[in-house]
């Protein structure tokens, strides 16, 4: 006899409900299935066979888990929304500060591992080292690597609570998403004040600014949206 409830668990892994409703809801699950199996046996079906007819009942289970979920929470569809979109968004915004913080803070000296000197524009800071030389690598390129892994963050916690590819994607790269609301608000106050703009942009115009601080951390986070969602769907298919 299979083991039912095991092999439902496994295909619902990432039902985003209470232990003891996802339990009910696999047991539920379980249920129906083992009267099926039993029924086809019942009919002189095979062992393998009966299990095949019986899985068949679902065709997709990613489906079904989102179905499942929705239903679950129908009474108050906010607090879904909220953990499929809102909750990852900001814990993929506060990593990112936090992480971009702690890796200025660590105060990272001149040299192969470190950022360049002090007194330097901050657009060469932040991006000192790119084209090469003994500053290859400073804290904001250790922070843009880290950046593959929030995004995957924020699409891993979106993914488990049910959420659609549109949300899992913003929710991975929602720092670059609030970062370029920042800086129009910020772009557009300069531009306000006439000569302030160049205060706030590097040589090269706003488009200093947009790319370090939106476009480059964007791709970053948007990579491990992609890398993870991939793995994620090869996993769930191996497990089916």
């Amino acid at each position: 006899m299979p083991d039912w409830e095991k092999l439902v668990s496994d295909r619902l892994a990432q039902l985003a409900l209470e232990e003891r409703e996802r339990q009910e809801v696999i047991a539920e699950l379980a249920g129906h299935l083992e009267e099926i199996y039993e029924g086809w046996r019942g009919k002189g079906a095979s062992h393998d066979e009966a299990i095949r007819r019986a899985l068949q009942q679902v065709d997709d289970w990613k489906k079904l888990r989102q179905e499942i979920y929705v239903a679950r929470t129908k009474e108050n569809p906010m607090n879904a929304r909220t953990s499929r979109l809102w909750v990852p968004s900001f814990v993929t915004l506060a990593a990112s500060v936090i992480t971009l913080v702690a890796f200025g803070r660590l105060g990272l000296q001149p040299g192969p591992l470190g950022s360049r000197p002090h007194h330097e524009e901050w657009s060469s800071h932040l991006i000192g080292g790119i084209t090469g030389g003994p500053h290859a690598v400073n804290e904001y390129t250790v922070w843009l690597m880290a950046l593959p892994l929030i995004g995957a963050l924020g699409a891993r916690l979106s993914r488990r609570a049910g959420g659609t590819l549109r949300e899992i994607i913003i929710s991975g790269a929602f720092p670059a998403l609030a970062w370029s609301t920042i800086l129009l608000i910020i772009l557009s106050f300069a531009a306000s004040l006439g000569h302030g703009l160049e205060a706030v942009t590097t040589p090269v115009g706003p488009v200093g600014p947009v790319t370090v601080l939106v476009v480059i951390p964007g791709a970053c986070l948007l990579l491990g949206v992609l890398v993870y969602y991939g793995a994620a769907k090869r996993w769930t298919k191996s497990a089916a």
